[in-house]
């Protein structure tokens, strides 16, 4: 390509790049992570390496073809982890009643992370809760794998649809444990059905994780008289369906 037009044209798009994830920053819900200032690094030193390849002495075209490539994978990713925690901060919003935020867990937090819970909520002093909750990576994968189409009932499906919705009990300000289950599995219906669930879908993976799952759960997060159909717990009474 002529040089004369070479120039524009790497500046247009790289213009366009950075202005698209600047948009998706700042009116789509995208936050600043480490992939993606390692991203937004990696597209100005490839603008940079391009104008020296170009009207400097230094021809490295396999290094920018190769960092063209390297940077398009990572910018993929990081769009596909985002839109998942999107996508997921709008169902547990459904359900807190306020806008929240979904932290998925990245690969390097795995890798070190020790911890059993799948989710968590932090409380102040005052016992407000913070506006975000942090889901472990593999709890994240399953709920994703749901709402991606695979619609089977499974514990895996389960469990993840309930740690939303629990921990998105835990956001609307429920600092007990007992009852944010409780509470949580008869939110999983919202949940499920904003990640593409039809109702019925939903209801058949609430009532496995009901039958199947909330039996072996520790004592402080059950209480087998008060979180049953019609009990103290119930948050629609006089409606046959449960949880």
């Amino acid at each position: 390509m002529d040089a004369t037009y070479t120039r524009p044209a790497i500046a247009i798009v790289a213009a366009a790049l950075v202005g698209w994830m600047a948009y998706e920053s700042l009116f789509q819900g995208f936050h600043l992570s480490i992939r993606l200032m390692v991203w937004l690094v990696g597209l100005a030193t490839l603008g940079w390496l391009a104008y020296e390849h170009f009207y400097g002495d230094d021809y490295r075209p396999k290094t920018l073809i190769a960092l063209s490539i390297v940077l398009a994978a990572v910018g993929f990713l990081e769009y596909r982890a985002q839109s998942a925690e999107l996508q997921l901060s709008r169902a547990a919003t459904i359900v807190a009643k306020r806008p929240v935020s979904v932290r998925c867990q990245g690969l390097l937090g795995h890798m070190v992370d020790i911890g059993q819970e799948l989710g968590t909520v932090a409380f102040n002093a005052e016992g407000d809760p913070a506006d975000v909750t942090h889901i472990k990576r593999e709890a994240c994968g399953w709920a994703m794998d749901y709402a991606r189409g695979n619609r089977r009932v499974t514990e895996n499906h389960a469990v993840a649809i309930e740690v939303i919705a629990h921990e998105a009990i835990h956001l609307r300000g429920w600092p007990d444990e007992a009852i944010t289950e409780c509470y949580g599995m008869q939110h999983m219906v919202d949940v499920a059905r904003s990640l593409g669930a039809t109702t019925i879908q939903a209801q058949q993976l609430a009532e496995h994780y009901f039958d199947s799952i909330y039996p072996r759960m520790p004592d402080e997060y059950r209480n087998d008289g008060d979180c049953q159909n019609e009990a103290k717990w119930d948050i629609h009474k006089g409606d046959p369906a449960w949880p």
